[in-house]
């Protein structure tokens, strides 16, 4: 959505993805949102596309790490801050786990657009065409019939471990095996975002 509104409007887009925002040292996760937001102001008008939404501005509920709750502030006083009408750049935000979504992120959007899961068929077509390039003899039709409720996002993420895991062990065909490890690495890093949101 964020790319065809960049293309209609002729905007430049600033994609941000947050888990590689965040940094190790203290107060540097802070600073690197706020240069996020001075660059889109210095770019307007353009659009500023915040990916994986939920890495930070997850609930905060029980979430006792300071330096997090301080990127947090960060994240909502900046968005605060900025406006299409006064800065003209437009925000989005993206998220394939609202769930985790912090009551005060939510209210800063005007909006709020949902897009359903990919069905089975969506599912294995997306799988094919992400696979088009790759040399192997993978079941797609079992690989889709395995990843009932993932996003488009999350298939992509499958074929790219599969395609590391190959890489890995020095071949360069892709194999069931390979797939299996990704949705399993998918399956885990979800279920560790879950359990860091109770």
């Amino acid at each position: 959505l964020a790319f065809a509104l960049s293309r209609v409007f002729h905007m430049p887009i600033l994609e941000v993805r947050l888990p590689m925002v965040s940094s190790q040292y203290l107060g540097e996760t802070s600073k690197n949102i706020d240069r996020i937001f001075e660059v889109a102001r210095a770019l307007s008008p353009c659009i500023l596309f915040i990916d994986e939404f939920d890495f930070l501005a997850k609930s905060r509920i029980g979430d006792d790490h300071g330096a997090m709750k301080r990127a947090v502030n960060a994240l909502l006083k900046n968005i605060d801050r900025i406006s299409l009408i006064r800065n003209r750049v437009l925000l989005i935000g993206a998220t394939n786990h609202p769930q985790l979504l912090d009551e005060a992120a939510w209210r800063r959007f005007d909006e709020v657009i949902s897009f359903d899961v990919p069905d089975l068929a969506s599912r294995e077509l997306i799988l094919q065409r992400l696979l088009a390039g790759f040399i192997g003899d993978c079941d797609v039709g079992a690989v889709a019939r395995d990843t009932d409720g993932y996003s488009g996002a999350d298939l992509k993420m499958v074929v790219r471990e599969a395609v590391l895991t190959a890489l890995i062990d020095g071949r360069t065909t892709i194999t069931n095996e390979d797939l299996k490890t990704g949705e399993y690495l998918i399956k885990t890093r979800d279920a560790s975002r879950t359990k860091t949101s109770h």
